[in-house]
């Protein structure tokens, strides 16, 4: 790889100002993190952030006779904590599982009212073709009993006389 004169000048004025022994291996780690750098961008990983915060706090304690003013700094660190409450999360997961065993039961129920429906959707299937059956055989009795004729005249075809028993002449 060729380097830049000036480049390679200032890197060694920088290592002889450092004290540093070894170029090569110097020039080498610059140009992995410049590498790395490059690939993953300034902060690839999530760093915690703290943050210092200086109090002052001014305290007066009473001593005999002498009234001290004490001065305190104090420095917090704020970092974000997350405590979970283990009674909690086991009763989550116990009322999960209830929930899961409700569900469960649900869907037998389910599962047996849909062969209860096919069931019965089967018989009403087959009464509808009793029915159909039975208008038919009826459609067929009343075709008959309308093609049945009135008994012959017993008198004869002019129609002058009564029917077979009646003691009527006539015929209205």
């Amino acid at each position: 790889m060729n380097i830049p004169k000036k480049i390679l000048n200032e890197i060694e004025e920088f290592c002889k100002l450092n004290k540093v022994k070894d170029v090569d291996k110097f020039m080498l780690s610059i140009f992995q993190t410049g590498f790395n750098v490059e690939k993953y961008g300034n902060a690839p990983w999530k760093q915690e952030i703290e943050k210092i915060v200086e109090k002052e706090v001014i305290k007066e304690v009473p001593v005999e006779k002498i009234v001290e003013k004490e001065v305190i700094k104090e420095i917090t660190v704020e970092k974000e904590v997350f405590i979970t409450d283990d009674k909690e999360v086991m009763k989550l997961a116990d009322e999960l599982n209830l929930l899961k065993e409700e569900i469960k039961m649900k869907e037998k129920d389910i599962f047996s009212n849909a062969k209860e429906m096919k069931l019965l959707n089967n018989d009403i299937e087959s009464k509808k073709k009793e029915i159909t059956s039975l208008t038919d055989k009826l459609e067929k009795v009343n075709k008959s009993i309308k093609d049945k004729s009135p008994p012959p005249d017993f008198y004869g075809d002019e129609k002058k006389g009564g029917w077979w028993g009646s003691n009527l002449l006539t015929r209205k």
